[in-house]
């Protein structure tokens, strides 16, 4: 298979990111729905919605690493659709649930199917694009996925005017099948792995030899240590910009509008990483998002623990810049990842890449409401921007690497 380091000459990556375009709007497309049935129609208390995230985020700590292990010994293509007719068949599941326990079950069950999905992507991307070209086209990914968080929940809210969220969970379900249509498209994308004809180990030395590949190299090693330092600092302070936007003295609205410019501030960081002519060293990137990004998410905590008042334009364009900043860091670290890992086991290392976040994801809202339980809101926000800053003084440390 050729790889070029140019989007626009490679029709494989065109139809590989044009087939993420509704597997990733799927992903949120019904996120709305789902609070809606939990909170009008069945009247959940608070713990069925901390049950909600623990349902959505176990999945890629205890199924991902198997799931890495099958995408190196499989067409990546192959993968793909499977995950994505997988995903459409347990969406449609969810019209049936007459509960908000089964409903957990199957949430559960479709983010087990969608741990298969970016393994078998990150490694397409490397099968498909050559190494200086890898950061443009993550930058491309990646504001896909940041566009389809904006879109997709608003079009779900919008819908529910019309439809119930049951019908909103079948209409995700045809979005998943139609990205399945779109990954149809390309050419097979076997991994050299899935190629070679070795006798494969069992699942668990497989998964042993992705995490030896990533403790004996120190750039994926440390690569991926700061990956997940950096979604700990997020998920630290991120389940409390509502009640940050509250003390500030803001409306809903007003949250709304710093949410959505987040997501707008990763689409453009994004972009605009995907369209420098030259991109090196990439630490410096992550140095350079993880300073800026941590030091206005300080300065917001800062300004609540000091009872300053900060204006609408300032509050909503601190978000934007966040979201700019953040995609600074993101997408290198993809880059780096793909560079550094054998094409044997991209899918595993993505795989454990993925758990690390994931665990982050389901322990730092815990540890962050415990400080805004304690001192203020601000100072988790304060803290959250703190570890940030630690990361992008790590990141300068590595500034040579390539």
């Amino acid at each position: 298979m050729t790889r070029t380091s140019d989007a626009r000459s490679n029709p494989e990556l065109r139809k590989l990111l044009a087939a993420q375009v509704p597997a990733d709007f799927a992903d949120w497309l019904d996120f709305v729905a789902i609070g809606a049935l939990l909170a009008f129609s069945w009247g959940a208390d608070p713990f069925v919605f901390a049950l909600l995230a623990v349902s959505m985020g176990l999945p890629y700590l205890f199924v991902g690493p198997f799931a890495g292990v099958l995408v190196d010994r499989m067409d990546a293509k192959d993968v793909m659709i499977w995950a994505n007719i997988g995903r459409g068949i347990v969406t449609a599941s969810f019209f049936f649930a007459p509960n908000w326990q089964l409903l957990m079950v199957l949430i559960a069950t479709r983010s087990a199917v969608d741990t298969f999905f970016t393994p078998a992507k990150q490694a397409a991307i490397q099968a498909l694009v050559a190494p200086e070209g890898r950061p443009r086209a993550n930058g491309l990914s990646h504001a896909i996925n940041q566009a389809s968080k904006i879109v997709a929940p608003a079009i779900g809210g919008g819908l529910l005017i019309w439809v119930s969220p049951q019908g909103v969970f079948l209409l995700n379900a045809v979005v998943s099948f139609v990205a399945a249509g779109f990954v149809l498209r390309m050419a097979p994308i076997r991994t050299v792995a899935a190629q070679d004809g070795e006798v494969a180990p069992g699942m668990l030395a497989s998964i042993r030899e992705g995490l030896k590949e990533v403790v004996t190299k120190t750039t994926l090693r440390v690569s991926l240590w700061m990956m997940a330092a950096s979604y700990f600092a997020v998920f630290f302070y991120d389940t409390l910009v509502a009640p940050l936007t509250r003390d500030l003295g803001f409306t809903q609205t007003d949250l709304g509008l710093s949410l959505a410019a987040v997501g707008a501030g990763g689409v453009v960081g994004a972009v605009t990483l995907s369209l420098l002519r030259e991109f090196k060293y990439p630490f410096r990137w992550i140095a350079l998002g993880s300073l800026v990004s941590g030091v206005t998410v300080a300065s917001l905590g800062g300004a609540e623990m000091a009872a300053q008042k900060v204006g609408i334009a300032v509050f909503v364009s601190a978000f934007a810049i966040v979201g700019f900043f953040s995609a600074m860091t993101v997408v290198p670290f993809r880059a780096i990842v793909q560079n550094s890992v054998s094409e044997k086991s991209i899918g595993r290392v993505t795989a454990l890449s993925e758990a690390a976040n994931t665990m982050a994801l389901l322990t730092a809202p815990f540890i962050g409401a415990l400080v805004a339980s304690v001192a203020s809101i601000g100072a988790a926000f304060v803290c959250g921007g703190v570890i940030m800053v630690l990361v992008a003084l790590r990141a300068a440390m590595l500034r040579n690497h390539s």
